[in-house]
């Protein structure tokens, strides 16, 4: 009677003989549509995650001059229209004068405050239409090469030409589209000629147009962001027009066209769709096969992710050619192997198994520990450079957003960036700054939510937060997550910390002393770390301290110890 493993083999070998060209080439099919995919899915995340940081930009931009539009319509009215129309008496004039001054005035105050908090922005403005007859001609404001806003002399709009469209496209765009839009990259003649992008708003009262109000960003700003991108070995990120000409390329001056480029190019009208989706483009560029991903900005413009072809598939090739030399090898030595193989089935089985477990238990992380100094080595930094660079990126966007919409306080992304801030002042070591941190947990929100519901959750949030605010009136608190809160202790708090700490437990017992509802109660752990220099390498080891000490403030809480 033969053994199992006698009739695995005969049966393998039979099989091996008959099926291993077909399941190669079947292999080899199946890793070219992979590789494909899993490229186009790499490239389409590098474009959206670019255009999701660059529209932050805009988004905050276009946000800033809307809010500044509505207030600028706002405060028009109590203007009278009628001033617009007719020849003015000298009173008349002295009317319309102030009406307009104070207008601008109005404008100028709101714009200010809404300009310091918009990222990117170089100048912020406002054109009044010189052909309302007033001799206010509005404001302009500029930071080019960093610092402070300054103000700039007025920009008058009897200087500007409207068959130079190159330099006023800010100034006349707006009016024939007939409301808010973005225009540019143009050079700015009021900026030294250097490329910009600008969102302009019309503003208009009673049919009658009063001015012009807008914000810029320099081009620079935008591609300095591209150019941090490395994709593959010679891959890059460039801007096009709607229709496909180049705004920015590393290789091609701006506005080549892609009849220009020459060979055989994409086809144009896949630019007419917001992104390539699921569709693989490929073209040829001076004998060179490329791949395509591009994604839609919020102002127009499209972000282009390209790489050539060979790199995308060397990877697919080293594989097919390893398919290749092992289907090879097994056929010159088949029965050898075969009969290894089946001695150590259950080896590769249960290996299969726990990865095929972990990937079920969603462990997609990747560890780098390879710290040679030879090629390997290299590629492994330059990976972990690639993934640190794009996990910063994700961060960048996702901090777009810095205020908790249920508290109002700060929120994490915004934690984020002024621990960041902090700890560029410690790497910095010319002066070591003083601040610590304490971290809040607020206690029982579980039960809350169980027993009462989640808007009795958010109400006992909403207190705690608020006392926190109120004793530490003089340092910015952060809402970290859940009921997770976080003071950085600055100035005057940081020297009275144990004081202000101290009185946070007074109020919180006062209140809890008093007739009040179990969601409005207030009971918080917390933990106090500050920062020492020397000692302290980051923000992180201190915040790191503070957490240990807030659980520890927790554990003696439960056990009745404080």
């Amino acid at each position: 009677m033969h053994s199992i493993r006698t009739k695995i083999m005969a049966v393998t070998i039979a099989a091996v003989l008959t099926s291993i060209l077909a399941l190669g080439g079947l292999g080899i099919l199946s890793i070219r549509k992979d590789s494909d995919q899993t490229a186009l899915e790499k490239m389409n995340l590098i474009s959206e995650n670019m255009q999701q940081r660059l529209d932050a930009y805009f988004t905050s931009q276009q946000l800033s001059v809307d809010m500044a539009g509505r207030i600028a319509k706002d405060s028009l009215k109590g203007l009278n229209f009628m001033l617009f129309s007719t020849s003015l008496s000298p009173e008349e004039q002295r009317e319309l004068d102030a009406g307009i001054a104070a207008h601008c005035e109005a404008v100028e105050h709101a714009f200010s405050a809404i300009a310091g908090n918009t990222d990117g922005v170089v100048t912020y403005y406002y054109c009044v239409n010189a052909e309302l007859g007033s001799n206010e001609h509005g404001f302009f404001w500029s930071r080019m090469g960093g610092g402070d806003f300054v103000k700039q002399a007025d920009l008058n709009s009897n200087d500007l030409d409207i068959n130079d469209l190159e330099h006023t496209t800010w100034y006349y765009t707006p009016l024939k589209v007939g409301g808010p839009t973005w225009v540019g990259p143009y050079p700015a003649h009021y900026l030294n000629e250097a490329l910009t992008l600008s969102y302009v708003v019309p503003i208009y009262y009673s049919g009658f147009l009063i001015g012009v109000m807008g914000m810029d960003i320099l081009f620079e700003t935008i591609t300095q962001q591209l150019d941090t991108l490395h994709v593959y070995d010679t891959g890059h990120v460039y801007l096009m027009e709607r229709n496909g000409d180049i705004l920015y390329h590393p290789q091609f001056p701006r506005g080549t066209t892609l009849a220009v480029l020459g060979d055989k190019v994409f086809d144009s009208e896949i630019l007419k769709h917001s992104s390539n989706g699921n569709e693989l483009i490929r073209y040829t560029l001076n004998g060179v096969e490329k791949q395509l991903s591009f994604s839609t900005l919020r102002n127009k413009m499209k972000i282009g992710v390209t790489v050539p072809v060979s790199e995308i598939t060397a990877s697919q090739r080293r594989l097919t050619l390893v398919i290749l030399m092992v289907a090879i090898a097994i056929l010159a030595v088949f029965s050898v192997i075969i009969l290894v193989l089946v001695r150590a089935l259950t080896r590769p089985l249960l290996n299969l198994a726990s990865a095929s477990q972990q990937l079920s238990d969603g462990n997609y992380d990747v560890r780098l520990d390879y710290d040679g100094q030879d090629e390997v080595g290299t590629l492994t930094r330059t990976f972990q450079q690639m993934r640190d660079h794009l996990r910063y990126y994700i961060d960048d966007l996702n901090s777009r957003v810095y205020t908790d919409a249920m508290t109002g306080i700060r929120n994490k992304g915004a934690f984020t960036i002024r621990t960041n801030q902090l700890n560029n002042e410690i790497e910095k070591g010319e002066k070591p700054p003083e601040f610590g941190f304490i971290l809040f947990d607020c206690n029982n929100l579980k039960k809350i939510n169980d027993q009462y519901g989640h808007e009795r959750g958010d109400i006992y949030l909403k207190t705690a937060c608020q006392l926190i605010c109120k004793v530490f009136a003089h340092s910015p608190v952060f809402r970290l997550g859940g009921d997770e809160f976080c003071v950085i202790l600055l100035q005057d708090d940081y020297q009275k910390r144990e004081e202000l700490i101290g009185l946070f437990d007074r109020m919180a017992r006062v209140r809890n002393s008093a007739d009040v509802k179990p969601w409005e109660k207030i009971s918080v752990a917390h933990g106090l770390a500050v920062f020492q220099p020397g000692e302290d390498q980051s923000a992180d080891h201190v915040l790191s301290r503070a957490d240990k000490a807030m659980y520890e403030h927790k554990n003696r809480s439960r056990h009745g110890a404080v």
